[in-house]
């Protein structure tokens, strides 16, 4: 059992060490992506509610946000977008 476990992390970190340093994959830049997401149209418009912004703000620090994955998905994606726009509705309506 824990040589499973020590062979699955030694897995996870052989992958992480190739993607970093052999094929230069980066982590997108989160601050690049928020400021790419508060210029969409949709998204200027979901902000406009008081309760709504302060929501969206918290889930930058905290949140769903926090995801730099998560949000070049919500960005590109329109069934992302809109799980994204039907979550912070229903979180903001409680």
């Amino acid at each position: 059992m824990i040589f499973l476990l020590l062979s699955l992390l030694t897995i996870g970190l052989i992958i992480n060490f190739v993607q970093k340093y052999i094929l230069r994959i980066k982590e997108p830049n989160i601050e690049e992506l928020w400021v790419e997401l508060e210029q969409e149209p949709w998204f200027k418009e979901l902000i406009q509610q008081p309760r709504i912004k302060d929501f969206v703000k918290a889930s930058m620090i905290t949140g769903l946000l926090r995801d730099p994955h998560y949000v070049r998905k919500i960005i590109d994606q329109e069934g992302h977008r809109d799980g994204f726009i039907q979550y912070v509705i229903e979180n903001t309506n409680k």
